[in-house]
């Protein structure tokens, strides 16, 4: 992979060990698991996560890229993008930033910076995600990074409990870059 990313904000880098700490700070934060499938994480739950990242980051063939999103100007983990490939030429996507830092456009750059570089790299020909429906402010990032709506999936994942229904996002080798 070809880390670090560089956007004029952000690094995108793989992951470290020390970064759990970073991460479970976030995490402890109700609001960061509204829309999530999971329920808040202990510290151990957390740097279980992180382990298994960076134990991912070593396979060959490499299938998972779990890159920390960096603001260059102070330095702090703002969260974390998790790129899988499911088969050749097709991934599904997730994203996390810190509620505190939410709507300043750092996950739309990390998105843009994460695909520009791997979609050639790993020639995807789709890459996609899911989202919940009560969650605007997700899929308007979705939409405004070039993905489209392809489907509605009943009871897809279950959150705190309770099986949900998914909207399915896809962003398409044909679809034009926005």
């Amino acid at each position: 992979m070809p880390l670090p990313i560089e956007t004029r904000r952000l690094v995108l880098r793989e992951m470290a060990a020390a970064d759990w700490r970073a991460i479970d700070a976030y995490n402890r934060d109700p609001r960061f698991h509204a829309y999530l499938p999971i329920e808040p994480p202990d510290a151990g739950t957390t740097q279980s996560f992180v382990a298994l990242c960076l134990q991912r980051a070593r396979e060959r063939p490499r299938r998972h890229y779990d890159p920390v999103v960096v603001e260059r100007a102070s330095g702090a983990i703002l969260g974390t993008l998790r790129l899988s490939l499911r088969r050749r030429g097709i991934a599904d996507l997730g994203y996390a930033i810190r509620p505190d830092r939410w709507n300043e456009g750092f996950a739309s750059e990390a998105l843009m910076a994460l695909l520009a570089a791997l979609r050639p790299r790993l020639a995807l020909a789709e890459v996609w995600a899911t989202v919940d429906p009560a969650n605007a402010a997700s899929i308007r990032l979705l939409e405004k990074t070039g993905f489209s709506r392809e489907g509605y999936a009943r009871e897809y994942l279950c959150i705190n409990g309770v099986w949900q229904d998914h909207l399915l996002y896809a962003r398409l080798k044909t679809d034009p870059a926005p």
